[in-house]
């Protein structure tokens, strides 16, 4: 799914930063696409999805969970822009982010929409 020249690059680049979960991601051959609070989300090259909680090992993500993580590694690495969950005919605008994948806030910060989208800009239901 991820080439292993590409991989090795991001898990290098990112281990070298001060990103959240790099150093942890890196331990474990992963890459870091995304955190929020309480857990990080973890991508291996073959496309899995991990999700560390911080009270034990990874833990095998959700569907809900894998395409947040996708979506997030699309729009943080543009290498990864072919993990980008395809919008399927027959799905609708997303009436939280209007189809943007993103809120904004009343004091004008963004953040990421989560249900019923999760950053998608669209949903199936």
């Amino acid at each position: 799914m991820i080439s292993e020249e590409i991989f090795s690059r991001l898990v290098e680049a990112q281990a070298a930063s001060d990103d959240p979960g790099a150093a942890q991601a890196r331990t474990l051959g992963l890459l870091a696409v995304f955190n929020s609070l309480w857990e990080f989300y973890l991508l291996a090259p073959n496309g899995d999805v991990f999700v560390d909680r911080d009270d034990g090992a990874p833990l095998a993500a959700t569907s809900a969970e894998r395409d947040l993580a996708y979506v997030q590694a699309a729009r943080r690495f543009p290498e990864l822009r072919h993990l980008m969950p395809e919008r399927r005919p027959g799905t609708r605008t997303c009436p939280q982010c209007g189809g943007s994948g993103v809120v904004v806030l009343a004091d004008g910060r963004t953040v990421f929409c989560g249900p019923p989208c999760n950053s998608r800009g669209w949903t199936d239901r």
